[in-house]
């Protein structure tokens, strides 16, 4: 059985979606939509889809029944929102929104139209992130005592000059953290567990012309009583491998 997918927003992350879902047996990309039509019809003839100048004739359209949202950050609330009224299954590029009323909107709405909801955090599906939630969960590490992660990056002024909707607060919503972090910060909590309190500084340091912190260092304190790092910046150059530590008792 072949399962339809519509995309919603067609710039650049769109495309690895497409690719992604060109490498799935049983998935078939048939819709997109964008809210500037001739960037959906770009997309589509290069991707062998129909094209949508409306998202609700896209949303009508029997062939959809996945739908991934993978417009700018802070406007992927209402066309999710939209999709799940429709009763179809939604696919949500991270985060989920940038804030979390809009996020707790979304989960609703999933919820009372009884459809699944997701969205894009790949780094939990890793051989190696595996292998280190199954030992940390066999008691491999003995006690947690610390947990570190690291995004130390760089991106030039003209990536954030690229889109107008980069490095701001309203479509962004937030800089290194939010943006280029979000996975290891994820990953973080999913070893960890949750946190009980943090504290931290962040500033925007080396970029022109961006609302957000392109640098941050915070503390934090998990409930189990282990302490950690979370380092994220965009202006390291030319930019280092992320990296995650976990350390224990063993």
């Amino acid at each position: 059985m072949t399962t339809g997918f519509g995309i919603v927003g067609c710039g650049m992350i769109s495309n690895f979606h497409a690719k992604a879902l060109g490498e799935i047996p049983d998935a078939e990309l048939t819709a997109c939509f964008d809210m500037f039509p001739a960037s959906a019809d770009k997309f589509a003839a290069a991707q062998g889809c129909k094209a949508y100048h409306d998202l609700d004739a896209m949303l009508a359209d029997d062939s959809v029944d996945v739908v991934t949202i993978c417009t700018p950050s802070g406007a992927h609330r209402d066309p999710a929102i939209a999709a799940l009224n429709a009763g179809k299954h939604v696919l949500v590029e991270k985060p989920l929104e940038i804030t979390l009323a809009k996020c707790d909107e979304i989960i609703a709405a999933a919820e009372a139209n009884n459809v699944k909801l997701g969205t894009i955090m790949p780094s939990r599906f890793s051989e190696a992130n595996l292998t280190l939630k199954k030992a940390i969960e066999e008691g491999r590490f003995g006690k947690l005592t610390l947990g570190d992660t690291y995004v130390k990056w760089w991106r030039t002024q003209e990536y954030y000059d690229s889109g107008g909707w980069r490095g701001t607060w309203a479509l962004d919503g937030g800089g290194a953290y939010m943006n280029q972090a979000i996975h290891n910060v994820d990953l973080l909590y999913w070893f960890m567990g949750d946190v009980a309190e943090v504290c931290g500084l962040t500033d925007t340091l080396a970029h022109e012309r961006i609302e957000v912190e392109d640098t941050g260092a915070a503390v934090v304190r998990f409930k189990n009583g282990a302490l950690g790092t979370l380092e994220a910046t965009t202006s390291v150059y030319p930019g280092l491998l992320k990296k995650t530590e976990i350390h224990g008792t063993k």
